[in-house]
Order: C-alpha cells, then structure tokens, then sequence
C-alpha cells in the first residue's frame, strides 16, 4: 500500500501552521513566528512534493470514468498547490526568519491561492475516500 494518506496528511497540517504563523507573525511582530513558519513551509512543501509523487502511485489505473475525472482533478489540484508553495518557499529561501518586503501583496496572494486550493485539494481526496472508497481495503 502506498503511503499517500499519511505523507498527506503531513503536508496539509505543515503548510496550514505556515500560513498561520506568517499572519500572526504579521500582527504580532515576532521574528521568531517568521522562523516558524519557515521551517514548517520548507517541510511541508517537501511533504507537498512527496505527496504529489506518492499520489501518482496511489491512483488506480482501472478508475470508472466519473472516479477518474475526480482523481484527475485532484492531482490537478495538488500539483497546483505544489507550485503554489514551491514558489513561496523559493521566495523564502535566502531568510529564515525574514518576510519577502518587496511585492509582499504578490506574495500574499500566491499564499492565498496556495491555501485555496490546498483546502480543496483535500476536499477533493476526502469525496474519493468517503464517496468512491479509492484506496480503502475491501472488507475481509
């Protein structure tokens, strides 16, 4: 079995307490919330890249046509959210604890986008899980 679900998992609660920390980090001032949400951007854009590559081993090659659509737009997603967050950690790179102040509202929104379609990303993989079973066991 593949580990998708878990490696998953990982991602999304990674790059969510990134974004968290950088908007805290924005009203409270704090650079150590900016080395926070560095470290767990790097993380989780690493998980997000590991997720992407596991779910492409996961995905079942006999899918019927609308369980295949479903899959298909969920990697979509997926990838749509790596580069989302590649770019932002490639942003972030050269400064642990700094925050891009040049075209910061650019950066911000490059962040909400990869928010965005983080969140239906994982809407997306809860239908195939929950409504199609893709990838559950069948009972013994």
């Amino acid at each position: 079995m593949v580990p998708h679900p878990i490696i998953v998992d990982f991602a999304v609660a990674l790059l969510s307490v990134s974004v968290g920390f950088d908007l805290l980090a924005s009203v409270v001032a704090e650079r150590d919330l900016r080395v926070v949400a560095w470290w767990t951007l790097m993380i989780g854009t690493v998980a997000a890249a590991l997720s992407v590559v596991s779910g492409y081993a996961a995905a079942p090659a006999d899918a019927v046509a609308m369980v295949a659509d479903t899959i298909n737009l969920h990697r979509n997603l997926g990838i749509a959210t790596l580069v989302c967050f590649a770019a932002c950690s490639a942003w972030r790179m050269r400064d642990p604890g700094g925050f891009p102040e040049r075209y910061r509202d650019a950066y911000w929104a490059l962040t909400a986008i990869g928010f965005g379609t983080l969140l239906v990303t994982a809407y997306f993989g809860g239908i195939l899980v929950f409504k199609f079973s893709v990838g559950l066991l069948p009972p013994s």
